[in-house]
This record gives structure tokens, sequence and C-alpha cells, in this order.
């Protein structure tokens, strides 16, 4: 067998990746970092409602709602609804939308919400 290996990709095609030979497990990317992104992100938008809380331009209730779409997003992250990718995104535009009327907290939602979309794939 030859140590020789040849692209013959042509035109506009894009060879991402390009192993000759692969011994072990090969990765590409990096999920985990981007589910870390996340968890830093979920943190970043709960000490921000916490503050808006506190200086009555958030109403508590709101933040209920908010926190109780967040636990979706909690359980995915912790392993125990890695299945359910969908509802996790799907809870995360519940809360950019719940928060659409707060400037600085939908500007991180929707933050949180494109992390989410990377993560896991």
């Amino acid at each position: 067998m030859s140590d020789r290996y040849t692209n013959v990709a042509k035109d506009n095609a894009r060879v991402g990746v390009q192993i000759g030979k692969a011994v072990g497990g090969v990765t590409v990317g990096g999920a985990p970092a981007k589910e870390d992104e996340l968890r830093i992100r979920l943190t970043e938008l709960r000490s921000a409602m916490r503050r808006s809380v506190e200086s009555g331009k958030l109403g508590p209730d709101r933040c209920e709602e908010v926190e109780s779409e967040l636990a979706e997003v909690d359980a995915y992250i912790e392993g125990r609804g890695r299945q359910q990718r969908g509802r996790m995104l799907t809870a995360l535009k519940k809360v950019k939308g719940l928060l659409g009327d707060f400037g600085d907290l939908a500007s991180i939602a929707a933050l949180v919400l494109a992390v989410a979309q990377g993560a896991g794939q």
C-alpha cells in the first residue's frame, strides 16, 4: 500500500478534511466547547434578568416564565434531555419572544439561541 494520497476534487468542490490513514478516533469540530459557551451565556442571561427584576424593569412573573423555559435548556445541558434538542431550541425561541420588549435581555437571549443552535452539531 502506498503512503501517497491524492485529492481529486475539481471545480468548486471543497475538501473539509482529507485523511490518508486514521488510527483511533477522529473528531472534527468542538461541540463540547459550544456547550461550555452555552452554560456561560445562560449564566449571563440569568444574571441580567436578576438585575432587571431588582431594578423593576422586568416583572417577577415574566422572569418565572422565562425560568420555566430555561429549565428545558438545563435538562439538555445536564444530559437528561440529550434526545430533546428540538425542545431545547423551542424553549430558547420562547425565551427570546418573552424578552423581546427588553432590549438588553433580548440581545442576550438571541445570543444564547445562536450558541445553542451550534451546540451538539
